[in-house]
């Protein structure tokens, strides 16, 4: 009997050993995690020269470019001037300014959809529910994204209107050069919902990007290439306008407005400048000398790694110059500035779009 209480008593002492090590077993938890898979780069090609755009996709995972993909999965080219580029839902939204139309994409089999016809389109925006759409008409144009039609037109409120972007219930856009090329100094505001002109802001004459982010808005103005340098300027909720530094394009990325300054010197030599103005500070320091780039045509941070991409025309080697008929290349760094790689995609690399999608992950 002392034998048999003895055997129990260590059964019941194992059984509470192990009762407690379950209890002490963590418990996994998951959390939802961005992971950037590519890079779209929409190329313009030459409209003089008769060089068809033409979209090519940077693949992270491989760390290679694949180009001139949307011919391949489709057997005809992009057309002339591919200007702008989005991503909407599962879609891929290209304005073709020279085909007249917005051309409509998956995004994965990049498989063309029913194209939107839209008179000299421009430059694309999106508020998640539609893609609103600039043109040289000097309207703006709203597509659904469901029936794939244009459903709101805005009156004319400008020329030839550029950059575009979503806030808020408004859409803003850019209203840059008239035909005589004299320049504009007004960022129109329009209501979403009914594509009503709201007001005008005066900015920096000749706006032409636009970032919208939360409830900031940053524009971009070039000047009139003479005594009116081109201007980065913060456009707050309430519309009024503070200049931030000078440049001709930006990307916003990390807390920080990654910019290229492009000017000429009086050879008409073409001189460009790679900054970084951070946001918090309001200081602005040198991110790149740039000596790897020939010609910049845009900049682009990718929002799950934090690396810098600048786009760039290859050099003639008949003039030393940039050439616009060559095949261009994209450069990527680290947010300091360190160049990682490089990869030659097409004619005028002048639209980048990053691809990413959310994976459900342990945390450890």
């Amino acid at each position: 009997m002392k034998k048999y209480m003895k055997l129990l008593a260590c059964l019941l002492a194992g059984a509470l050993v192990l009762t407690a090590c379950d209890d002490d077993e963590p418990q996994i938890t998951y959390q939802d995690v961005t992971v950037a898979d590519g890079l779209f780069v929409l190329n313009e090609g030459s409209f003089y020269s008769q060089i068809s755009g033409s979209l090519d996709y940077i693949d992270f995972s491989t760390n290679s470019i694949t180009t001139n993909a949307f011919q391949a999965a489709n057997g005809r080219a992009l057309g002339g001037t591919p200007n702008n580029a989005l991503l909407c839902g599962s879609k891929l939204y290209i304005a073709t300014q020279e085909e007249n139309r917005v051309e409509v994409v998956d995004a994965k089999t990049l498989k063309a959809l029913s194209p939107v016809s839209i008179t000299a389109p421009r430059e694309l925006c999106t508020d998640g529910e539609a893609v609103y759409v600039s043109s040289y008409t000097g309207e703006v144009s709203r597509i659904d994204t469901l029936s794939l039609r244009v459903t709101a037109k805005s009156p004319v409120v400008g020329t030839n209107l550029e950059g575009i972007a979503c806030r808020q219930g408004y859409v803003y856009v850019c209203n840059a050069w008239n035909s005589d090329y004299t320049y504009n100094t007004n960022l129109v505001k329009l209501s979403a919902k009914t594509l009503q002109k709201q007001k005008d802001i005066t900015v920096v004459a000749n706006p032409n990007q636009l970032i919208a982010s939360g409830d900031d808005l940053y524009l971009a103005s070039w000047g009139n290439y003479a005594d009116v340098p081109a201007t980065i300027q913060h456009i707050s909720l309430s519309d009024q306008v503070t200049t931030l530094a000078h440049a001709t394009h930006m990307a916003l990325g990390n807390g920080k407005l990654y910019l290229v300054g492009s000017s000429y010197d009086d050879q008409w030599r073409e001189v460009n400048t790679y900054t970084v103005y951070d946001l918090a500070s309001a200081t602005e320091t040198t991110f790149t000398r740039g000596l790897d780039i020939v010609s910049p045509v845009t900049i682009g941070v990718d929002p799950v790694s934090g690396d810098v991409f600048i786009s760039s025309r290859s050099m003639d080697a008949n003039t030393g110059a940039a050439s616009y008929t060559a095949k261009g290349y994209v450069l990527r760094y680290r947010p300091d500035g360190t160049l990682v790689t490089r990869y030659d995609c097409g004619v005028s690399p002048a639209t980048l779009v990053f691809v990413s999608h959310t994976e459900r992950k342990p945390v450890l």
